[in-house]
């Protein structure tokens, strides 16, 4: 009997070191295929030693490898979850490679605008297991994702944790400045959104966070009541500028506040032009009727609200059936997708929504890179990863319809006040034209003024009669007269 369980502990023990051997020959295997370029070779053998049995050492370093021969590939959902795995095992003995694997892992969140889903797994990380080299990475992801969750004080600590050398500090930044403007410190915020405009100079690839910046500045200091300062920086922006359409219309407020009626008026005409009609731009008719109002021109203000009238009581109505007929966020995710049962001025606003417009790109990525994935030889790795990008193409689906479904919900309601703004306005046209009749004894003879207009060397007054051209939106400067009686 003893004899036999000897020859048995035998046989154990050879078969053990035969998996350690197999397992090992993959891993070095998969290696010397990383090294040499053949990266989809090298995922099925490191994809192999992964699923052996093994040490989590080694299967960590297995994992991190994975993670950049799928990066190698472009399969960058893929290589997050393997550098992912690395830190959901993370052990004392791992640490050389947690530095690399979070550092990995951020540029892919970035890219893919996931930093919360790497934050929520360094947050459960102990925090001897960050290093200090990475600690501005760590931070950024983490207060992306208690910025997600609501945890804005807590973000807050996070994202002030960034130190300026980091490749993380000027959305660190962006970040910081939003929340300063939620909380109505308008101090902190105009500090941040210009400290980051004062980075970005010279500076391509920031180009796109300069102008956010740059228009949370403006806005910043609109609220805070300088005025002068929001115009100045609202006349920065060049119609190349993602924002142009929106700064048009901002700009409006603080030129009619500084009582600028040719530039505000001749900025909501190309807003209001058929270009841009049926964009949700409701609010650029009301503002252009109150200050038509303050210069006493009814006529040109009655027709104006006819027109907000005649343009947005249809978009209200579809817009209400809406709110019935599509009920869920995965409803309007799916109206937006086919674009069917959403009206179209709801369908062209969405679209040019910067956050919508980049979620569409990231759920076409997720997409592509699982039809690639079906091109490797199917193994529990291969599976799980197919498994999971099609859990996060269904939450970003989700996502997109939700933040929809709060878009819907708030134009419904600003059109709403908007068309009784408007309801409020004819009923001063009539208080208006009152007046006017009682101080000069009946209306004004309609007459034809002669309005003076200068104009830059090169270029001609040319009058407007009711046409349109595409390359001048945003140059337009509407010349009149006040009409009100002294």
């Amino acid at each position: 009997m003893k004899h036999i369980t000897v020859s048995l502990w035998l046989l154990l023990s050879s078969a053990l070191v035969l998996g350690a051997s197999e397992r090992n020959s993959a891993f070095e295997s998969g290696k010397r295929n990383f090294e040499s370029g053949n990266y989809e070779k090298a995922i099925e053998l490191f994809s192999q030693a992964i699923s052996s049995p093994s040490d989590s050492a080694q299967r960590n370093r297995a994992y991190y490898y994975q993670g950049l021969a799928l990066f190698e590939q472009g399969l960058y959902f893929s290589s997050f979850i393997s550098f992912r795995n690395v830190l959901l095992a993370a052990e004392d003995k791992n640490r050389e490679i947690h530095e690399k694997a979070i550092k990995n892992a951020a540029i892919i969140t970035d890219r893919l605008d996931m930093v919360e889903k790497l934050g929520k797994v360094i947050d459960k990380l102990p925090a001897g297991y960050v290093p200090g080299s990475v600690g501005g990475v760590a931070h950024y992801a983490q207060g992306v994702y208690h910025f997600s969750n609501g945890q804005y004080e807590s973000a807050l600590s996070h994202f002030k944790s960034v130190s300026p050398d980091s490749q993380f500090y000027d959305k660190a930044l962006m970040y910081l400045g939003i929340l300063s403007t939620r909380a109505k410190n308008y101090k902190e915020s105009s500090f941040y959104f210009s400290k980051l405009l004062e980075m970005s100079q010279g500076k391509k690839d920031l180009f796109p966070q300069a102008e956010l910046a740059r228009l949370n500045l403006a806005r910043t200091y609109y609220s805070a009541g300088n005025i002068e300062k929001s115009i100045e920086l609202f006349s920065q922006f060049l119609s190349s500028s993602p924002y142009w359409l929106t700064v048009l219309q901002e700009a409006g407020w603080p030129l009619m506040r500084a009582n600028d009626t040719t530039v505000s008026l001749g900025n909501l005409h190309t807003v209001l032009s058929p270009f841009y009609r049926e964009d949700l731009v409701g609010e650029s008719y009301i503002l252009k009727a109150t200050i038509l109002y303050s210069l006493c021109k009814y006529e040109e203000m009655k027709r104006t609200l006819t027109q907000f009238f005649n343009v947005y009581d249809p978009v209200i109505r579809s817009m209400q059936q809406e709110t019935a007929s599509l009920g869920s966020a995965d409803a309007l995710y799916r109206a937006f997708a086919n674009e069917k049962g959403m009206s179209s001025a709801f369908l062209n606003f969405i679209k040019r929504d910067s956050g919508i417009s980049r979620d569409v790109k990231i759920l076409n990525l997720l997409k592509t890179e699982r039809n690639q994935l079906a091109r490797f030889s199917r193994n529990s790795q291969i599976n799980n990863m197919i498994n999971l990008i099609q859990e996060a193409e269904k939450g970003l689906e989700t996502q997109m319809g939700s933040a929809m479904q709060r878009i819907h919900r708030k134009k419904l309601t600003d059109l709403l006040a908007q068309r009784e703004q408007a309801n409020y306005l004819k009923v001063e046209i009539v208080t208006g034209e009152k007046d006017m009749i009682e101080g000069q004894r009946g209306l004004p003879p309609k007459r034809v003024t002669d309005v003076e207009t200068s104009v830059a060397s090169g270029y001609h007054f040319w009058p407007f009669n009711g046409e349109y051209w595409q390359d001048e939106m945003g140059t337009y400067v509407y010349t009149t007269e006040s009409a009100c009686v002294n």
